[in-house]
């Protein structure tokens, strides 16, 4: 998907009115709002707190790498009802398997792109708390197979981690385990939440998901130790060269050596 043209909205104030009579989730924009072509937000100066934004992008480097063929979009407007511009929510992260990845996508509509397979929020503030709310009711009415919510400071749940799946069109919450982890049949991943964090396991290898920090550590340490072996390689084919050097003047002092005794011989016998 290409971007499309953007048109500036101006007019209105943000308000976070409540619920609408069907019971959806609608988005309040935050001007100035941009909208694509045919008039669905695509950007407005909605700001969020630095551990919002730290926590929700440790999620997408994590799934990014871990479902390559997917779709996984942070804070993107997914637009649900077509015609109706204010039927709008905006994930901090949700996942579309089999749906193929699109560079600098605008926004993502259901009429065009199948219902996300799961849905995350993080309740971060009092703004966030209906997240646990209205938010998630629509998700269950969208048919959005897994929703979750992380409550880190306790805003909104009991437990920092809650997740629900989809049975029989109700979300049911998802038990934990006797370690406190909670298996995603989307991500076929645990999760957990670990030094305040929200991390996602793999139950094949029993490691946690890498997050973008750990990667960049990661990569430093891979890049050092083929440095080194390569400034090791170095060294040795100097060492090498250093011989064949060695032995090249050897055989050549040999050979004049050679030669010398052949011309005293052939002198000796002429004598």
């Amino acid at each position: 998907m290409s971007a499309q043209p953007r048109t500036q909205e101006v007019d209105g104030e943000p308000v976070r009115g409540p619920t609408p009579p069907d019971g959806l989730y609608r988005y309040q924009p935050m001007p100035p709002a941009y909208r694509d072509a045919d008039g669905y937000l695509v950007e407005d100066s909605m700001g969020r707190s630095d551990r919002h934004m730290c926590e929700t992008s440790l999620w997408y480097h994590a799934l990014t790498v871990r479902l390559p063929a997917a779709t996984v979009c942070s804070n993107l407007f997914l637009h649900y009802r077509q015609g109706d511009r204010g039927a709008t929510l905006v994930p901090d992260l949700f996942v579309a398997l089999g749906v193929p990845p699109i560079e600098a996508r605008d926004n993502y509509k259901l009429w065009q792109d199948p219902v996300p397979d799961l849905a995350m929020e993080m309740l971060a503030d009092a703004a966030t708390a209906n997240d646990a709310g209205s938010k998630r009711e629509t998700y269950e009415r969208l048919g959005v197979r897994e929703c979750w919510l992380f409550d880190p400071s306790g805003i909104k749940l009991a437990a920092p981690l809650a997740g629900y799946r989809l049975r029989e069109g109700r979300y049911r919450p998802i038990d934990p385990d006797a370690a406190g982890r909670r298996r995603s049949k989307v991500l076929k991943l645990d999760l957990h939440v670990r030094a305040g964090e929200l991390r996602f396991r793999d139950p094949a290898t029993g490691e946690n998901l890498r997050t973008y920090s750990e990667s960049v550590r990661r990569y430093a340490a891979e890049k050092n130790r083929a440095d080194a072996e390569e400034r090791r390689w170095a060294v040795e084919k100097a060492r090498a060269d250093a011989e064949e050097r060695r032995w090249a003047v050897e055989k050549a002092r040999a050979d004049a050596a050679e030669r010398e005794l052949a011309r005293l011989r052939l002198r000796l016998e002429d004598s």
